[in-house]
């Protein structure tokens, strides 16, 4: 005989597969939730930004993040008699790009010294002593470091000196500094160069520092413009999202970006800056600028990824972005 089930077991039955039903819905749901998180995190791991959302946001036009030997600035000047300086600034955003600067105040000190680049050894620029300037006859160089109302000077009895300033929160500001250089620096270049290293006391943002050196030169002589990536050139282009590519130079001509526009574009903020300067032209790919300036210049561009697969450092420089200077 068939067991009979009446409405009230009908209606206890149909509740029961209801419920789990919606349990079952609920499940897959956050199934599927999690695992699209997790995939989500992973495939951004995957990826290394072209810039560091707070690390970039305590930058400088001249002090970088980086080897020493990869950022050594030339001050340039006409006149042997007269001091060579130059402005460093730092700032609490990202200089060359449209960033918001950083939220909280960055306290920092400036450290000024006095070094020299060991070639025989560690092929580095290391500090000098007292010793090193008697040594080498260096005692009358001497290099003064001004934030517009408090000079530093740097030379053979004083060999370094540190400043703290502290940048505000939530707005952009910036510290100008000017380094000036006795003029004997120029004329007779001695192995003495000034290094300047900004360190924050906020743990998460960088350190950058750079070396400087001035020169003399005659007026429209020995004239330069290169391009050059700024990025970890130890991980693969393919890796980046974008690329920050750097012009510099001194003296005066035409330079000519070219890029690849199936491999990279040119941002907006980047193309605006080049296509501002009085003269500038656009050609497709390819933007060309007037340059004219005494003291080593530079002009930072920034470029997305389209279609970087297997391109080297090498291809990245002679095939897909480029500058030419005449």
């Amino acid at each position: 005989m068939i067991p009979r089930i009446n409405n009230k077991n009908k209606k206890r039955i149909k509740l029961g597969s209801l419920a789990i039903a919606i349990i079952l819905c609920v499940f897959l749901v956050v199934l599927f939730t999690t695992t699209a998180i997790f995939t989500s995190v992973r495939n951004a791991q995957r990826t290394i930004a072209a810039y560091d959302t707070e690390g970039d946001r305590f930058s400088s036009n001249y002090l970088l993040k980086g080897n020493l030997r990869d950022n050594v600035r030339t001050a340039y000047t006409t006149n042997s008699s007269l001091p060579v300086y130059t402005v460093v600034t730092v700032c609490n955003y990202q200089q060359g790009r449209q960033t918001l600067p950083y939220e909280n105040p960055i306290t920092y000190t400036l450290t000024a010294r006095l070094v020299k680049y060991d070639e025989a050894t560690t092929e580095k620029y290391v500090p000098v002593d007292a010793a090193y300037i008697s040594g080498q006859s260096l005692t009358d160089y001497t290099v003064t470091v001004t934030d517009g109302t408090t000079t530093h000077t740097i030379g053979n009895t004083t060999l370094s000196d540190t400043f703290s300033a502290t940048l505000t929160g939530g707005t952009a500001d910036s510290m100008a500094y000017t380094v000036s250089f006795s003029s004997n620096f120029a004329q007779n270049r001695p192995n003495l160069y000034l290094e300047l290293t900004a360190v924050p006391t906020t743990a998460m943002l960088p350190s950058i520092t750079g070396v400087f050196k001035p020169e003399l030169r005659a007026a429209g002589a020995t004239d330069y413009w290169t391009g050059s990536f700024r990025d970890d050139t130890s991980v693969a282009p393919s890796l980046y999202d974008g690329y920050n590519y750097q012009i510099t130079g001194v003296g005066s001509g035409m330079a000519t970006v070219t890029w690849d526009g199936t491999k990279v574009t040119l941002s907006d903020v980047s193309k605006d800056l080049l296509l501002s300067i009085s003269g500038a032209s656009q050609s497709g790919n390819s933007i060309t600028f007037p340059v004219d300036s005494d003291d080593e210049s530079r002009y930072d561009l920034q470029f997305y990824k389209k279609n970087i697969t297997a391109e080297t450092w090498v291809q990245m420089a002679n095939q897909v972005i480029t500058l030419s200077f005449s």
